[in-house]
C-alpha cells in the first residue's frame, strides 16, 4: 500500500474534521437514510462508537508522523 502524501493526509484530515462537525451540528440530519434505517444515528457515531472522532485522531497522527522531520516546501 502506497503512503499518502502530506497534502493527501491534510485533505483526509480536513474531510474527517468537517464530517465530524457536520454530525455535531446537524445531528441525525447529517446521517444517511440507510444508516438511520440500520439504527446508526448521530448519537451512535458521536457517543456509542465515536468512529468520526477516531478518523480525525488517526489522520492527525498520520500528519504528525509525516511532519516529524519537517516539510520540504520546494526542491533544492
Amino acid at each position: 500500500m502506497a503512503k499518502e502524501s502530506i497534502s493527501e493526509i491534510r485533505e483526509l484530515l480536513r474531510n474527517a474534521t468537517e464530517r465530524l462537525e457536520e454530525v455535531r451540528e446537524k445531528g441525525d440530519e447529517a446521517i444517511s437514510a440507510y444508516d438511520l434505517s440500520m439504527g446508526y444515528d448521530a448519537n451512535f457515531y458521536l457517543n456509542v462508537s465515536p468512529m468520526l472522532e477516531c478518523h480525525v485522531d488517526y489522520y492527525q497522527r498520520q500528519l504528525d508522523e509525516a511532519l516529524k522531520h519537517g516539510e520540504q516546501l520546494k526542491l533544492l
